[in-house]
């Protein structure tokens, strides 16, 4: 009797123990994809080392994850400031862009959040792998924050929630625009390279979309409180999707 009480008590305190893991992570969800047609590819570099630089400056622990795991493509236009080039020498980003995890290997319970930079790459992996998809899933579900940058709001189109529900039904955010990408966007041959249009995906799911206006300069930047969703249509917002994330964690900062 006494070994089956012994037992239960070990039972009851590993369950407990579970159930209060603290929350204290940021996860970074990156792609493995390193080309588009030839040209490098994989997550756009100012989209994820700034905000990476944000979260490390207040010691907050930061993973990366990626459907393959190991080292991650960066790539850039020659956007390298000289705050990227002292982020991308230090020892923390090396070692994390070179080591993400794989989605198996995180615990979702150790998050606060989850951040998506852009880049082309995730339009064939990251937004189709149910384990990544179930990953965001799980942290947003816990009551973790969503914040994407630029193209990074393409992952977000097939996730669903506990409810069976598509995340960003009824969700109040934008995205990078279709009329930028037509337009202005080479490396996508104006959008004929990638497999959708995020906008058209969107909509589609429910999401309430509102797009950057190149006439007003509006509505680019986007932070819906009440869902705990932070996005925005261009690379430069890294900082703004970073400090945005930091108020939900300290808000009396």
């Amino acid at each position: 009797m006494n070994k089956i009480l012994a037992f239960l008590l070990i039972f009851i305190l590993s369950i407990s123990c579970t159930q209060n893991i603290e929350k204290k992570k940021i996860l970074f969800i990156t792609t493995n994809v390193d080309k588009m047609k030839n040209e490098p590819n994989g997550t756009y570099l100012i989209e994820l080392a700034i905000p990476f630089n944000k979260f490390s400056e207040k010691n907050i622990e930061i993973d990366i994850v990626s459907p393959k795991g190991g080292k991650i493509p960066i790539y850039h236009n020659g956007d390298t400031t000289d705050l990227v080039k002292k982020i991308i020498k230090s020892e923390l980003f090396k070692n994390k862009t070179e080591n993400s995890l794989k989605p198996s290997e995180v615990n979702s319970e150790e998050y606060l959040a989850v951040i998506i930079p852009g880049g082309y790459g995730q339009f064939w992996d990251t937004h189709k792998n149910t384990d990544v998809l179930h990953t965001i899933s799980e942290i947003y579900d816990s009551g973790g924050i969503i914040g994407t940058i630029g193209h990074g709001t393409a992952t977000l189109i097939d996730v669903k929630l506990k409810s069976g529900q598509y995340l960003v039904k009824d969700k109040t955010m934008t995205s990078f625009p279709t009329w930028n990408e037509k337009n202005i966007m080479k490396q996508s041959d104006f959008g004929k390279l990638l497999p959708y249009d995020m906008e058209i995906e969107l909509k589609k799911r429910g999401a309430n979309l509102k797009i950057y206006n190149h006439e007003k300069k509006i509505n680019y930047e986007i932070v819906d409180s009440q869902n705990r969703l932070i996005t925005a249509s261009f690379a430069n917002s890294g900082k703004f999707v970073a400090d945005e994330v930091l108020k939900f964690i300290n808000p009396v900062e």
